[in-house]
């Protein structure tokens, strides 16, 4: 466990923002090229781990697990170790582009539809001509291609940004992170396909009202099933609460 984590149901969550973290911590760690690997868990994901021990034995392997998601911030705060705030993907991601390092930083994206990497990509040179997009993959492959590792490792990008959705870019994670010399490996979930266009990111009074979740979930009515362990787990942490007071 990271120093200093705030343990949620057995996950260690590191304290952090998004500025110190991207642009101080895992700045000198590209630098240095350190590997690293950083897990973005929302209740979710916490929810899911409980039940999966493979998938918990997996994040547990990150050298990170930062809180994604405001349901997170709510139950560490509710165990009186509130963490600073939400560190998203998304809002990494952009962060990334925008590091200033030693050399021109080099990245690799995969995941979602052909259609939307390929829009993806297109937005991120012209938004951040300044870094090296080494190359793009969709996430529609086999787990057992080793051959897409062992191409990409070759490129020797600085960070690997995956868009799968959990647990499969963790899964990729684990399986393929030794072949790469270096890289920084974080799974950021839908995150191309707002980069693309082809959903929305929530307007900032609807994130800084903590609704960013109701905005995703009228553009994906489908997701109710999904949100459903949001109240499930606030009830699990209000028992931690209760039992380790």
């Amino acid at each position: 466990m990271q120093k200093n984590a705030t343990d949620i149901q057995g996950i260690p969550f590191y304290p952090t923002t998004i500025k110190e973290f991207v642009h101080q911590e895992l700045k000198e760690r590209i630098d240095e090229e350190k590997q690293t690997f950083i897990v973005t868990a929302n209740p979710e994901i916490v929810e899911y781990a409980r039940v999966h021990e493979d998938y918990r034995n997996m994040i547990l392997q990150a050298d990170y697990i930062v809180p994604d998601g405001i349901g997170i911030i709510i139950a560490s705060k509710i165990l009186n170790k509130p963490l600073k705030e939400r560190v998203t993907g998304f809002d990494m991601m952009h962060e990334f582009f925008k590091m200033d390092t030693k050399r021109p930083l080099r990245v690799y994206m995969l995941g979602a539809e052909e259609e939307v990497i390929v829009a993806a990509a297109k937005k991120v040179t012209e938004m951040y001509p300044q870094i090296e997009l080494v190359g793009y993959h969709n996430g529609f492959f086999d787990l057992e291609d080793e051959e897409l590792a062992a191409g990409m490792a070759a490129l020797e990008p600085d960070i690997i940004l995956l868009g799968m959705g959990f647990p499969r870019q963790e899964k990729w994670i684990i399986k393929y992170r030794r072949k790469f010399r270096k890289g920084l490996f974080i799974g950021i979930g839908g995150s191309f396909d707002v980069l693309a266009g082809k959903l929305n990111r929530a307007p900032d009074i609807w994130i800084k009202l903590n609704l960013e979740w109701l905005y995703r979930l009228l553009q994906q009515p489908s997701r109710w099933r999904r949100m459903i362990a949001l109240p499930l787990f606030l009830l699990r942490i209000i028992k931690q609460k209760i039992t380790n007071p």
